[in-house]
C-alpha cells in the first residue's frame, strides 16, 4: 500500500467484506487513518497492512508506515459482516 498524491501526510484504509470488483459494492466493515506519513513523492512510502483473526472471530487490521515504525490499527467485531441473506444475494448478482 502506498500513497497515490505528491507529499501526504495520511492514507485511509477502508476494510471491505466481499469479492466484487469494485470495492464500494462490497460491504464497508471500517475504516481508520494512518498519519504521519514524511512528505515524499507519490508511490514512495510504502505501508504494510495486515489482517489477523482472533479465536474469537475478531479482525485486527493494522497498517504501519515501514520507514517510520508509525502504525494504527482497527477491530471489527463479530457480527459486522455480511448475514447470511447478503452472502446469498451477492452470490445470485
Amino acid at each position: 500500500f502506498t500513497t497515490a498524491d505528491d507529499n501526504q501526510p495520511s492514507v485511509q484504509i477502508q476494510v471491505y467484506q466481499g469479492e466484487r470488483e469494485i470495492a464500494s459494492h462490497n460491504k464497508l466493515l471500517g475504516s481508520f487513518e494512518l498519519t504521519g506519513i514524511p512528505p515524499a513523492p507519490r508511490g514512495v512510502p510504502q505501508i504494510e497492512v495486515t489482517f489477523d483473526i482472533d479465536a474469537n472471530g475478531i479482525v485486527h487490521v493494522t497498517a504501519k508506515d515501514k520507514g517510520t515504525g508509525k502504525e494504527n490499527t482497527i477491530k471489527i467485531q463479530e457480527g459486522s459482516g455480511l448475514s447470511k441473506e447478503e452472502i446469498d444475494r451477492m452470490i445470485k448478482d
